[in-house]
């Protein structure tokens, strides 16, 4: 188990003294422990039979449910909606089940009366009509903890209301402030509406069938509705006599519709601003298109906003001197304003418009990581960013890009997984969900390059979402999540032979080689299962495996399964695996690589 921090265990004891509790504490500082201990606590003393952990999506379920097995050694059940029917009622049957609060809405029914305690993450938004509050309204759960980095006023009450005391350690307490980044980084998702999302669709349709120039202007099409705004795209088209006018006509009709909003990113932006009121003196909000600056100074004049456009649309000086105004709290810049011109310090940055180019999104945060004399508080950033789009990729690669050219953007692991949850690269997940595939028939499906499935096939693995088994067609992938198909699909690559030995070496953390186990597959599997029981998780498995070929041939296997096993049914699938060698060696005649 973690070695828990001695703040964090005052904070654990506090919430369990207490019953109904929000710990308030800044981004990475460990929040996630602190509900493993108060949910330890509550399990070990009789208190709680049944815990709810709720997450706000998917990835981050997984992600907190593999984190609690580990910490605390009990059989925490992801349960989201894309695990199967059958996976979701059995996992909604466990002690500890962690689930977006939708899931719970769809599918506990009477089952949410039956937690003894709920903990709530990122409970801020258990406010308004959001599913957190829908579900908190139907829990009958005595015990409840709440976790957040912050406390938006507005909210307070109702977070007393339906959680339990609020209490916070921050920048003033030392033995914190040596952990913690001087900012943070956070994500707003801006989801495009039904009409909205017909377009973008539309869009997504023309573009893969169009070539060359129009292939190119379709690209931008799609990037300025999800990056901006439909009012960007709105704009383009009414210029008459150009060559985007005419590719978009097709869908005029659905780029007019009254339904599509001129900005759908604009109720993420006045969430942002209300959700850190009382944490920062100034806001700086960074748009790429004028039209997009406009349409936000009109709908936050209460702000008093000041707007820097370049030298083309305002005078900047001017400007400038009003954004340094303490009275000037909100300043939107274009990319034309904020070249050359030194913008005021802020400590609350908001990202509207996501660009992959390193440069300009290194420019934008640096506006954020400058160096402050006295540290009294922490700095945010926030990026507004449109699930399922190119918008979420533009924003991966801007990040990928950076710290590639040697810039440390100290943006939260989490927040980073929580983008990949977003990105419309979790296609790849969601295809090996349905159907496991080698990584050239995934490239194929998604018509990606190879590059980028491979890409996103590491980052599933390193992060536990994905694996692999070997076969007569080169490695499967599949879900952890959902490893049923494949069990159906490739039924022979998962039947062990009674008659091949193998030596298997389980990876512990730190890549440390555990004591190798040889053998059988019958007396392989029951001490490899005592294994995990012991050390809770393998950070990867290795086996060399002698395999007939032909009558009289033997050749030397060597399998590589570099992907986290924290289950008996994802070690189980690798012990089937392994011993199912001499039909991999029979049909590819060749070694399979190490790797």
């Amino acid at each position: 188990m973690i070695k828990p921090r001695d703040y964090q265990l005052e904070a654990a004891r506090w919430a369990l003294g207490k019953g109904r509790a929000v710990v308030c504490m800044p981004t990475g500082t460990g929040k996630t422990l602190i509900a493993a201990l108060w949910i330890e606590g509550l399990l070990s003393k009789g208190r709680a039979r049944r815990v709810l952990v709720l997450e706000p999506t998917r990835f981050m379920v997984e992600q907190t449910a593999l984190f609690l097995r580990r910490t605390i050694g009990i059989p925490a059940s992801p349960v989201h909606g894309s695990l199967p029917r059958s996976a979701r009622r059995a996992g909604l049957q466990s002690p500890v089940v962690v689930a977006t609060p939708e899931i719970m809405l769809w599918e506990a029914g009477d089952l949410l009366e039956r937690f003894d305690a709920v903990v709530v993450d990122e409970c801020h938004h258990t406010t308004g009509k959001d599913a957190y509050l829908q579900v908190m309204e139907r829990v009958r759960a005595p015990y409840r903890l709440g976790l957040t980095a912050f406390i938006p006023e507005k909210r307070r009450r109702e977070l007393e209301n339906y959680i339990g005391e609020i209490k916070c350690w921050g920048w003033d307490d030392p033995r914190i402030a040596k952990y913690l980044p001087e900012w943070a980084g956070e994500v707003y998702e801006a989801e495009l509406n039904s009409a909205e999302r017909r377009l973008y669709d539309e869009l997504e349709r023309l573009w893969d069938e169009s070539h060359g120039r129009d292939r190119v202007l379709l690209g931008n099409a799609l990037r300025w509705l999800a990056r901006d705004g439909a009012e960007s795209l709105r704009e383009t088209y009414r210029k008459p006599g150009t060559r985007l006018r005419r590719i978009l006509e097709p869908v005029e009709h659905l780029l007019f519709h009254p339904e599509v909003r001129p900005a759908h990113k604009l109720e993420a932006l006045k969430r942002i601003l209300d959700d850190h009121e009382g944490y920062y003196s100034k806001a700086i909000v960074f748009v790429d298109r004028v039209i997009i600056a406009e349409i936000i100074r009109r709908e936050l004049e209460h702000y008093d906003p000041v707007l820097i456009l370049g030298r083309r649309w305002i005078e900047p000086h001017t400007s400038i001197l009003k954004a340094r105004r303490p009275e000037s709290r909100l300043i939107i810049a274009t990319s034309a304003g904020e070249e050359g011109i030194d913008l005021p310090e802020a400590d609350l940055l908001v990202i509207w418009s996501n660009v992959a180019s390193p440069l300009r999104f290194i420019q934008r945060l640096g506006r954020i990581l400058r160096p402050h004399p006295e540290r009294g508080r922490q700095k945010y950033a926030a990026f507004i960013v449109t699930p399922d789009t190119v918008d979420i990729d533009s924003l991966l690669d801007g990040i990928i890009l950076a710290e590639k050219a040697g810039v440390k953007l100290r943006i939260d692991v989490s927040t980073v997984k929580y983008l990949w949850g977003l990105s419309r690269r979790r296609r790849v997940l969601e295809i090996i969900e349905e159907k496991p595939m080698t990584e050239d028939l995934i490239a194929q499906a998604l018509q990606a390059p190879s590059e980028r499935v491979r890409d996103a096939l590491r980052w599933l693995l390193r992060h536990g979402l994905a694996g692999y088994i070997y076969t007569g067609i080169g490695r499967v992938y599949y879900s952890l999540s959902n490893p049923h198909p494949l069990r159906e699909e490739y039924r022979e690559y998962l039947t062990p032979s009674p008659h091949v030995e193998a030596t298997v070496t389980p990876l512990l953390a730190g890549n440390v080689r555990a004591r190798s186990v040889r053998g059988t597959v019958s007396n392989v599997r029951p001490r490899l299962h005592r294994m995990l029981e012991r050390e809770k998780m393998f950070e990867g498995v290795r086996a060399s495996v002698r395999a007939r070929v032909n009558r009289g041939l033997e050749v030397q296997l060597n399998l590589s399964y570099n992907y986290p096993v924290s289950t008996r049914e994802i070690l189980d699938i690798i012990i089937d695996n392994v011993f199912s060698a001499d039909k991999i060696a029979r049909e590819r005649r060749v070694i399979p690589g190490g790797g």
